[in-house]
């Protein structure tokens, strides 16, 4: 008798050590979810707002409140530019304004592009950066400096630094004119 009730007492102690880890756990996992859920300093800049971010367009409803647009049809909807912001480029950071044109009446959320940028080096285009930028299908342009570390300025001396930035550069959207999705710069490296 004493010893079964011995043995019921260390089963429910490790019954109530798994209890309490698992209640731990759970507690971990909803402070981690709610972090997630709040917007970074990385993802909030990325947004621009709109004025329709309701569901009435063809977009897709997931759980996040951020929505991504399906074209109506697989025809041309929009144009995506890229203008180069030379007075904050430099040999190893580029500044550039993306615009996208709005989509046809109804469509709301966001565009996902992808932006990749190429140094040359040597005579040889080399990728140093890629991104996805959410753009609101409504239209806008979106400022953005991407910093990257660069051989050129570790030369040392004057040298000068070409960089290109293609919106897009997989073709993925559908626009009106795929011509106007690339930059190149060149930039001066001072030591």
């Amino acid at each position: 008798m004493v010893k079964s009730i011995f043995s019921f007492f260390l089963i429910m102690n490790k019954i109530s050590k798994l209890v309490a880890l698992l209640g731990i756990f759970l507690l971990l996992a909803f402070v981690a979810n709610a972090q997630m859920n709040r917007d970074s300093p990385f993802l909030g800049s990325k947004l621009p707002r709109t004025d329709d971010q309701n569901m009435m367009g063809q977009g897709q409803q997931s759980a996040s409140p951020i929505m991504i647009s399906e074209p109506f049809n697989n025809q041309a909807v929009s144009d995506l530019s890229i203008s180069a912001d030379q007075n904050n480029t430099n040999c190893n950071q580029v500044s550039f304004l993306l615009t996208l044109t709005a989509s046809p009446s109804g469509s709301t959320g966001y565009q996902p592009v992808k932006v990749r940028v190429l140094e040359n080096r040597q005579g040889t285009p080399t990728a140093v950066a890629e991104l996805i930028l959410l753009m609101p299908v409504t239209g806008g342009s979106l400022h953005e400096t991407i910093g990257f570390s660069s051989t050129t300025s570790e030369m040392g001396g004057s040298r000068t630094n070409e960089i290109t930035v293609t919106a897009d550069p997989d073709n993925q959207i559908s626009e009106t004119n795929e011509r106007n999705n690339g930059l190149t710069i060149s930039a001066t490296c001072q030591s």
